[in-house]
């Protein structure tokens, strides 16, 4: 058997050596998320260090915070579509390899604004490190199906997605320790000595990827791109669906957190540590039912998982808002709630990897980007309104009926998930 083995970046600094992540014990590189850790690093790290706060707390109350958001954002819905290009001309392998050499140079411009506190050189990196995310996605995760090849595609995304949710942890509770533990000049040397790790570690993946495409002539306007793909997804029975099931799986999970935010300073009257300690098992929650979903497919695209982790993640919002849950009780609930949407999302991703072939999956996939950042966009405005016209705790009812309603209407438009569905119950 072809060995596609290597260690991943994130198992060093996590997990044991030798960590498995496939099931035949290769290895799956998540090296690939360290962009989400320099990411959340240097968001939450801005206000501290950059503009002389004290305290990482100042990071919800200082007013960059959006010009920091919106650093992260705008590079997906402008430049998805030469991320599917890119991803369709070039070997991804290469791509990632140039994105992690990237991500030094990167850690320099941050480091020189940490060093100078100055907002705009520190402003600058969190929009490169959000450029950098953007270009290499497709082929970041174009390479699921390359390295653990078509049976490795669901537990490689239960992988992926998981060590993204540890990358979003990590940089966020780092950036806490770091603000207060350490000089500037340490905490410069530590995000590019991390950030060298993570380009050496991209040079050990090993991938069986198909020959790239001489040319492509897809357009670089977002608006057009949309368009599209949109009409060429009709070509895959149930794929829009399937890129709106996972936009919605988002615009959700960014209206959890920015609800947390809020309802559990204001609501449920918890301090500082204790909303940062819900978050964090939102986040663990989400890592491991994607992981756990990634187990449960085996070496199936398993979308009889999607109904089921739905319902649940509906259920569970629903009982925040029913019983008015405090405490320790919230805690689990959201932990509960994080946890069943993990297990709707990977089915989902890994769904577009098993059903679309060849080159054409980075353009797949930069389509699918575009329109999770519109949702979560949309996200943003419709929380503020609601919290205008509502009571804070009415989001979760809101977000309960949304979760219930794209789970029916996956289930009624793609007839896969119905199928799966049933051949699941009936397997298990």
């Amino acid at each position: 058997m072809r060995d596609h083995g290597f260690r991943t970046l994130l198992g060093h600094l996590s997990f044991p050596a030798g960590f498995p992540i496939f099931p035949d014990s290769r290895e799956f590189p998540g090296c690939f998320e360290i962009p989400l850790l320099f990411s959340f690093l240097l968001f939450h790290l801005f206000p501290a260090f950059s503009c002389d706060k004290q305290s990482i707390q100042s990071v919800f109350l200082y007013k960059p915070h959006k010009y920091q958001e919106a650093a992260l954002v705008i590079p997906y819905l402008l430049f998805s579509p030469l991320a599917g290009r890119l991803a369709k001309i070039y070997k991804k392998r290469k791509i990632v390899v140039w994105a992690k050499f990237a991500e030094m140079l990167i850690m320099v411009v941050a480091a020189a604004g940490f060093l100078m506190h100055s907002t705009v050189l520190v402003l600058s990196s969190i929009l490169l490190m959000g450029l950098q995310s953007a270009l290499f996605s497709p082929s970041k995760y174009g390479l699921i199906r390359d390295i653990g090849g078509e049976k490795g595609i669901s537990y490689g995304s239960g992988a992926m997605e998981m060590f993204a949710f540890v990358g979003i942890l990590t940089g966020t509770l780092m950036a806490a320790f770091l603000s207060e533990s350490v000089t500037i000049p340490v905490l410069c040397v530590i995000l590019f000595g991390v950030a060298l790790l993570g380009w050496l570690s991209s040079l050990t993946i090993r991938a069986n990827e198909s020959e790239p495409m001489k040319e492509s002539h897809e357009t670089l306007n977002p608006v057009k791109f949309v368009k599209d793909m949109f009409v060429r997804a009709l070509a895959f029975k149930g794929l829009n669906w399937v890129v709106v099931g996972l936009a919605t799986f988002w615009f959700i999970g960014s209206m959890i957190q920015m609800v947390l935010i809020v309802y559990c300073r204001s609501d449920l009257g918890m301090s500082d540590s204790e909303t940062g300690i819900v978050m964090s098992l939102a986040a663990v929650g989400i890592g491991a039912g994607c992981y756990l979903a990634g187990v449960l497919s085996r070496r199936d695209v398993e979308l009889g998982l999607v109904p089921y982790g739905g319902i649940t993640t509906g259920v569970t919002l629903l009982a925040i808002f029913l019983f008015d849950a405090h405490g320790v009780t919230f805690a689990i609930l959201v932990f509960l709630a994080a946890f069943f949407s993990g297990m709707f999302k990977v089915p989902l991703d890994a769904w577009i990897q098993a059903n679309v072939k060849g080159r054409e999956l980075g353009d797949m996939l930069a389509y699918s980007n575009l329109i999770t950042f519109l949702f979560m966009l949309m996200a943003s405005g419709c929380f503020g309104g609601m919290t205008m016209l509502f009571d804070t705790k009415y989001v979760f009812i809101f977000l309960a009926v949304l979760t219930f309603t794209i789970t029916v209407v996956l289930f009624l438009c793609v007839e896969e998930v119905r199928m799966r569905f049933t051949k699941f119950r009936l397997k298990n």
